[in-house]
């Protein structure tokens, strides 16, 4: 059973710097908690990434996976497991919206299907934070 969580954050900068950190996967792990390590497997003729490795040490598990990503412009990038150990399947995607005075809202979305039975209470609350995690994590970067 997959959940789906979503979450928004206003950024203080314009969106294509914040997008630009988006699309730096190989330098999540000094920034995100919980990423631990990244590889990019492809890149693009943009030289955005299409497909990466990552290791994560999660709330509950540790897990490598591969997604890969689709570049819808500047303002949306969305990214599919292509192969997980704990997942049998993510969905997400990262939306940027220009709200004005050097702002961006960022919105997160993501889907995730498990492996691993946990209750559905314990797995959305794990969604959640991861989520609640990466907006504060991203802003707290890209404004320092």
């Amino acid at each position: 059973m997959a959940d789906h969580a979503s979450a928004s954050i206003v950024i203080n900068a314009k969106p294509t710097t914040v997008m630009a950190t988006i699309a730096d996967i190989a330098n999540y792990p000094t920034w995100v908690g919980q990423i631990e390590q990244t590889e990019i497997l492809e890149v693009g003729p943009d030289g955005r990434p299409t497909r990466a490795r990552f290791r994560v040490n999660a709330v509950i598990a540790k897990d490598e996976f591969v997604t890969d990503y689709t570049w819808h412009g500047d303002d949306r990038v969305s990214w599919s497991l292509v192969e997980g150990e704990m997942m049998s399947a993510q969905d997400g995607s990262y939306t940027l919206r220009d709200v004005g005075d050097g702002q961006t809202e960022v919105t997160y979305d993501l889907t995730v299907e498990l492996k691993v039975k946990i209750p559905g209470m314990l797995r959305r609350k794990i969604q959640g934070g991861i989520i609640d995690a990466a907006l504060k994590d991203l802003k707290k970067h890209v404004e320092s």
